[in-house]
């Protein structure tokens, strides 16, 4: 469990300092200590909701949903 704290606290300190993305520094360590399917699922909620927090948060979402949608529609068909 410390491991896995200390590895997100890690991977913060890193996405702080050098912008790298937090699930990339996060999966590469997690993958030390168990396997990939658990990591990543570790990994998506923290992910889910800061990306749902800085989408609500910010301004003028109708623009964006409109320039992402043709992206973010075929993202989740696919998945």
């Amino acid at each position: 469990m410390i491991d896995i704290v200390l590895t997100f606290i890690l991977a913060g300190i890193v996405k702080g300092t050098t912008g790298m993305g937090l699930p990339t520094v996060t999966m590469g360590v997690l993958g030390l200590f168990m396997a990939p399917a658990e990591a990543a699922a570790l990994v998506i909620v923290p992910e889910l909701i800061t990306n749902v927090w800085q989408f609500a948060s910010g301004p003028n979402r109708l623009a964006l949903m409109a320039r992402a949608w043709p992206m973010l529609l075929p993202m989740a068909l696919v998945t």
